[in-house]
């Protein structure tokens, strides 16, 4: 099964050389992944050229690392002061160019309690030409520590308070606007200034004492706050180094946990996932899956070639569609059979069962499968032609797998019950220099900024088997009926051995699926067999790569779901020293 998606703002592949002397390509650079983990919740782009520091001509080969040392150096925090002063993509762009085009110092801009300095549209121009801060994902990439949120502390609290209170000249400052405004007057009349003396009545100095009292109690609970911070800090440093050097099973509780994969049901409302399921309704997405041989005759074979199993059994197909394999799962003789679909095509499917005179054994349901009431308890059978583009879009077996963990009879059996991920090298000119080598030469102009969102998006398309230039390497293998939604992210190390000399121009994957039955039925998406709806995904590289006959490219796949889109997908892909990142949407 495959549709669309709604768009994610994700960014171009990154390109990384994990060695010292590296060099990013064009077409984009990225970060080393240190561990599979290290893809992060989010994918961003990474800096195109080297990033000058804010505060001095200091150079750094990426963004990230930039802002890292404004951090630790300069004490700039960009998380506090995106929490401060609600900043988003735009503020940001503006707060880089005020920031190298006035050159406050760090201290002063971390005291600043609204971002007016950098309102003017005139900083959305860039002071440096194509600055990589510029391109820094900040809205996605920069989250205020917990610990912090949760506490209410900043580091500037010291300053402010200084700002506010033990600096005489700024209260005269304060009050001497504080006078232009009618409702405040009264205050500024209370007060009169001889140079750096300031007199006003008992009264005034009564209540401001109150203010800086109440300020300063609060200030000091924010510093045993920290301390008892840095105390606990300092208590989990000596647990971990203990139970690190003793090693053994004691280290277990303090392992590196993989962070929880959300089920699409509990990302998305069903009116949130609308136009997921209205673009299901169409008869056009009906007719290019029924249309597509391969997949409809496997499921068929599956299930009218194995009567002896299905005879007298209970069947859920979910996403029924258009009903065919509900009936295919009667014609074989199962007991009775429920449908589950929510696009509104679940009317047409009601139609089509009444016309083949199939209404007595197959009964459909509208609706989210797991916010649906089903006539049974439990089926002897799941059956669902739930894949999408590069098996994994769209996050349909979450669904299959709900539906398994709460309505499948001990002994039952999901079909399909197994699915694989392939992956193989491709050599191909002529599309890649359609695609991605066109914006070097449009009419006489160059548009290699184009090159970037195309080579950001792994491409749907059928590859030609003579265009295989390597083995295929298996990078996952899911039994659906043990596997869980934590499965479908995965991290993989494989090799590719190169079947001829050539230039490199992406990375191939596509899926197979198998019915482990009596009478068993697979089928694949590949390139070396008949083309189906599904087609092959390509991740094209940034630059051809060339490569000699029988040479080994060590090679690793990390796929993630979006944290913006639960039915997309984020892959990042290296290959030799280097690192590529993509979207499948």
């Amino acid at each position: 099964m495959s549709g669309d998606s709604d768009s994610d703002d994700c960014d171009m592949p990154g390109l990384v050389s994990n060695g010292t002397d590296g060099a990013p390509a064009p077409g984009g650079a990225g970060v080393a992944l240190d561990e599979e983990e290290d893809l992060g919740e989010e994918m961003y782009v990474d800096s195109l050229a080297p990033s000058v520091d804010l505060f001095s001509t200091k150079k750094f080969k990426t963004a990230e690392d930039c802002l890292e040392h404004c951090k630790e150096v300069h004490g700039l925090d960009l998380a506090v002061l995106k929490r401060r002063l609600s900043m988003d993509t735009f503020s940001y762009i503006r707060f880089v160019n005020y920031v190298r085009s006035e050159s406050p110092s760090p201290g002063f801009v971390m005291s600043l309690s609204s971002g007016a300095k950098w309102g003017d549209l005139k900083f959305m121009k860039p002071v440096i030409p194509d600055d990589p801060l510029l391109m820094f994902n900040f809205e996605e990439e920069l989250d205020p520590q917990d610990e912090e949120e949760e506490n209410g502390f900043e580091i500037d609290i010291s300053r402010e308070l200084n700002d506010e209170i033990a600096n005489p000249r700024n209260f005269h400052n304060q009050l001497s606007t504080a006078s232009t405004n009618s409702e405040d007057s009264c205050i500024a009349s209370n007060v009169t200034f001889e140079e750096d003396l300031v007199k006003m009545s008992l009264d005034k100095f009564n209540d401001l004492k109150k203010q800086f009292d109440a300020m300063s109690l609060e200030l000091r609970e924010k510093d045993n706050e920290l301390k008892a911070v840095f105390e606990d800090m300092t208590k989990m440093k000596g647990v971990a180094q203990t139970l690190f050097n003793s090693g053994g099973e004691a280290e277990k509780p303090f392992a590196k946990t993989k962070h929880k994969v959300v089920p699409v049901s509990e990302a998305r409302t069903v009116e949130e996932d609308h136009s997921y399921f209205q673009s299901y309704a169409h008869y056009s997405i009906h007719h290019e899956m029924l249309s597509d041989s391969v997949r409809t005759s496997s499921y068929r074979d599956a299930l009218v070639n194995n009567p002896d199993r299905l005879r007298d059994a209970l069947v859920l197909d979910i996403g029924c569609g258009t009903g065919i394999l509900s009936m295919f799962a009667s014609q074989a003789g199962a007991k009775a059979v429920v449908g589950v679909d929510c696009s509104d095509i679940i009317y047409q499917a009601m139609d089509i069962v009444r016309e083949n005179k199939m209404d007595d054994r197959v009964k459909l349901v509208k609706g989210r499968l797991e916010e649906t009431e089903l006539p049974y308890e439990k089926f002897d059978f799941i059956v669902s032609e739930w894949m999408g583009y590069f098996l994994l879009f769209e996050g349909m077996l979450d669904s299959v797998l709900a539906a398994r963990d709460k309505y499948l009879a001990p002994g039952g059996m999901v079909l399909p019950n197994r699915c694989t991920i392939e992956l193989c090298a491709i050599s191909d000119h002529e599309r890649y220099d359609s695609l991605v080598g066109f914006w070097s030469d449009v009419y006489g102009y160059k548009m290699s900024c184009m090159r970037g969102p195309i080579l950001a998006d792994a491409s749907v398309e059928v590859i030609p088997k003579d265009l295989v230039v390597s083995n295929s390497a298996n990078v996952l293998d899911l039994n659906i009926n043990t596997c869980t939604v934590a499965d479908t992210e995965f991290s993989s190390s494989f090799e590719l051995k190169i079947t001829k000399d050539c230039e490199l121009t992406g990375i191939l994957g596509y899926f197979d699926t198998f019915f482990d039955l009596p009478t068993p039925v697979m089928f694949s998406t590949g390139p070396q067999v008949k083309p189906t709806h599904w087609k092959q995904t390509v991740f094209y590289l940034p630059e051809k790569l060339p490569v000699k006959k029988n040479e080994t490219i060590p090679c690793k796949m990390v796929c993630k779901r979006m944290k913006t889109d639960a039915r997309a997908l984020k892959v990042s892909l290296t290959l030799d020293d280097k690192t590529y990142r993509y979207t499948v949407d």
